[in-house]
């Protein structure tokens, strides 16, 4: 083989070996992810995405300290549980025996809802008694009768009465009917009972 066939056959060797490479290059551009379309962005990851789901979604030792995620939040303080206001012993009316002679010689207004007794006293405040009997209710019904009843005293009718002049022992006794009736109704039947007794009385 002459120097000249030796060239030449390099040259067809060389170009054979150009257009293998060529075909190779034109199948992967083909298997690239193809670039996004007009109106279409680009997904990017975010900067501690890849952080995140090798770790998962539970917050760093360092963030469980401090839920808020930060110091500069101000602490909101606690709040104390609302103070009910209660009726003073001293003006409860409590003792069977003295329960027990309002019933017998105190005298009585009764109304649809509610008795009510009244006896003139010496004492210095005025005091409320509360009667409310089951009548087959539950005992959340009971409590919550009690509670509207005794507040309407507390509230309004013995501070009337000793602004009034007309101190004395008030006694309320619920009926069956009591039980129906809206906190505006009772409210209505001890204001009416208690004018109509003090009004006897004067």
């Amino acid at each position: 083989m002459t120097c000249s066939d030796t060239l030449d056959y390099l040259s067809k060797l060389l170009s054979k070996r150009t257009k293998t490479m060529g075909w190779i290059n034109h199948n992967d551009a083909d298997l690239q992810t193809p670039e996004p379309q007009a109106g279409e962005q680009a997904w990017v990851p975010g900067a501690h995405e890849d952080e995140g789901r090798s770790q998962g979604i539970e917050p760093s030792s360092e963030a469980g300290s401090d839920p808020s995620g930060g110091h500069d939040r101000p602490e909101v303080a606690a709040v104390s549980p609302e103070c009910k206001e209660r009726l003073p012993r001293s003006a409860r009316i409590r003792h069977s025996t003295e329960i027990r002679a309002l019933l017998e010689r105190g005298k009585r207004k009764r109304t649809t809802n509610l008795d009510v007794f009244f006896t003139p006293s010496p004492a210095s405040r005025s005091r409320l008694g509360l009667i409310v009997p089951k009548h087959g209710r539950e005992i959340v019904e009971r409590n919550r009768l009690k509670r509207r009843l005794r507040e309407i005293g507390r509230r309004e009718v013995l501070p009337s009465l000793d602004a009034s002049g007309n101190g004395g022992d008030l006694l309320i006794r619920a009926r069956r009917a009591a039980y129906e009736a809206g906190f505006g109704q009772l409210r209505l039947d001890v204001h009416e009972a208690v004018e109509a007794l003090c009004s006897d009385e004067s």
